[in-house]
């Protein structure tokens, strides 16, 4: 959004700064948040590659066909490793899911993936089961982990009738000059 595209719908001067910031401000949640995502899927990349090598370990040891109880004993070893890797897989699945889930309302989303209660969250899809709950919970009992609603600022418009349009001479009669003035920026156009 440029200067000059506010200017021609022909907002105040004053107005367009703000305008901008609030663009800018909105536009850093997304980019924050694709960063997050970035993260979330390299983390998940990596658990998916390890996987994959375990599974190709204990496809090896299957066909091969030396001493039995040696390869056993290594079978059951890659097993063991090969399950540790799926726990955490599927951990990281879980919370990387929850970090998506809150990264929009929550001022850090690591700091409320630290204080949630886990137990019995789980993983269906792309959603997170039992999640709701648990936020609910930990918004009243942690609120400064969210972002606070903001109540809209600014100044409410003035009851009663529109104001009467003064002619220039009405104007310049004004004895008052900081009324004149504003009465003369009010006007513009007899002035043009």
């Amino acid at each position: 959004m440029k200067r000059e595209f506010l200017r021609g719908l022909g907002i105040d001067e004053e107005h367009i700064p703000k305008i901008l910031d609030e663009h800018h401000d909105s536009l850093k949640e997304y980019k924050d948040s694709a960063s997050k995502v970035t993260d979330l899927e390299a983390q998940l990349n990596t658990a998916n590659e390890e996987l994959s090598n375990r599974d190709k370990q204990i496809e090896e040891l299957k066909s091969s066909t030396t001493d039995n109880e040696a390869l056993q004993k290594q079978l059951d070893d890659y097993k063991a490793n090969n399950d540790k890797y799926e726990e955490t897989l599927s951990k990281v699945k879980l919370e990387s899911a929850i970090k998506l889930a809150v990264a929009k309302d929550a001022n850090d989303a690591n700091d409320v993936l630290a204080l949630l209660d886990k137990e019995g969250l789980e993983l269906d899809g792309d959603t997170v089961k039992g999640l709701d709950d648990k936020l609910t919970t930990l918004r009243e009992s942690k609120p400064y982990l969210f972002e606070q609603t903001k109540g809209k600022t600014g100044r409410t418009p003035i009851d009663g009738d529109p104001p009467q349009s003064l002619s220039r001479d009405q104007i310049m009669g004004i004895k008052d000059p900081q009324e004149r003035q504003k009465a003369i920026r009010e006007n513009m156009n007899l002035f043009n």
